[in-house]
């Protein structure tokens, strides 16, 4: 991947070529930010460009066969390492090494993904994903081998926080003390997840969320959709371009989620036990990925309304559908209780990503917000 198909991150992207210009390149970086915001894309840009025959002074070349063949995803010295579950190909013991095929064609298919998207397409549904002990031996066995034509060897590993604790422990020792040539770029979205000896090895490379504008641009440069559609599907990605391509896809179901998540503040604020558990029990039926999803929603719509509450409403990020909602259910949400809402729902998304019981964990939410959309402000 060349630098400029890399939407956003310009200074970023200075920055990252300045070091290689100047020979100051750390062994082991971790490019650490938000879902969809297109740090792997990032990661995967430097380390083509790191190892261009050709390189110009603000790109690889895109033409030299080391760029011909990260563009292929199929250089030899150029290694990736992802979470991997039981599924449609692998039914025991899965590893990064088994699924490279899978993983190659799917990045063929998406530039921009997700976690989800990855699960999704090997068919692991909801499986537990993770980076596990096979995958870390075969970390170290690729690392005691020579480079076969490279200037540097590049191991990719996107999601580090999703690695075992087996897996986190055996590569400590390569990633400090790594085979000269070695460049480790770690790609990741939280460092709370990752062992604390780990994050202490690397240096840390922090990119920004994607603005409102680069996520436009990101969608007219690679989808066929109309400008409108593409502001409207912007303001609801909330610069996570991963989501802005699923939106493109999936339009409707967005819809969906708000009637969804509509129907549940109603339920809430009238204290209807009956009905929420009705509710409860159906939300429960469409697994952990779809109750993830209305989480984060509910996330994006306390954000909004506090910025409708506190700020220019100018600068809310809503499509015209849920400005009525908005307007009426802002006054709910205010300085009294929008931090223990926002704890509570974070609280429950993580029991939900950590295979918690879904049921317990939205009763037990909506048992809070019961009593926290009735406070005052």
């Amino acid at each position: 991947m060349l630098f400029k198909e890399v939407i956003g991150h310009k200074e970023l992207k200075n920055k990252l070529i300045k070091s290689v210009k100047k020979n100051r390149i750390s062994h082991a970086q971790l490019f650490l930010g938000s879902e969809g915001n297109g740090n792997f894309q990032l990661a995967l840009a430097y380390a083509q460009f790191v190892n261009c025959l050709k390189q110009s002074d603000d790109d690889s070349c895109g033409s030299c066969s080391s760029c011909v063949k990260y563009q292929n995803k199929q250089h030899p010295d150029l290694h990736f390492f992802y979470p991997t579950a039981i599924c449609n190909e692998i039914k025991t013991q899965p590893s990064s090494k088994k699924l490279i095929k899978s993983w190659i064609n799917f990045q063929k298919n998406k530039v921009y993904f997700t976690l989800n998207d990855w699960l999704t397409y090997i068919g692991a549904g909801e499986r537990l994903s993770i980076i596990n002990k096979t995958d870390s031996q075969d970390i170290i066995q690729i690392v005691s081998l020579k480079n076969f034509e490279a200037k540097f060897k590049v191991i990719i590993i996107w999601c580090p926080e999703n690695m075992n604790s087996s897996c986190s422990n055996k590569i400590l020792k390569v990633l400090e003390e790594p085979n000269p040539k070695t460049l480790f770029l770690l790609v990741g979205h939280n460092t709370d997840k990752l062992i604390p000896t780990i994050v202490s090895r690397v240096q840390i490379i922090n990119t920004n969320l994607l603005t409102h504008n680069e996520v436009i641009e990101g969608l007219t440069v690679n989808t066929k959709i109309t400008s409108e559609k593409a502001k409207s599907i912007a303001l609801m990605a909330n610069g996570n371009l991963s989501k802005a391509y699923n939106l493109v896809e999936n339009y409707d179901v967005e819809e969906q989620f708000m009637d969804i998540f509509h129907q549940w503040m109603r339920l809430c604020y009238k204290v209807d036990f009956l009905e929420l558990e009705k509710w409860i029990e159906e939300i429960h039926k469409l697994g952990r990925v779809v109750q993830k999803k209305i989480l984060e929603y509910g996330l994006n719509i306390f954000r909004e309304c506090i910025i409708y509450n506190y700020s220019n409403s100018t600068t809310n990020r809503l499509n015209e559908n849920k400005e009525a909602f908005k307007e009426k259910f802002s006054k709910f949400i205010h300085g009294g209780n929008i931090i223990e809402i926002i704890e509570i729902f974070e609280h429950t998304h993580t029991s939900i990503l950590r295979n918690g019981n879904g049921k317990i964990a939205f009763m037990n939410l909506s048992l809070n917000l019961c009593n926290l959309l009735k406070m005052k402000p």
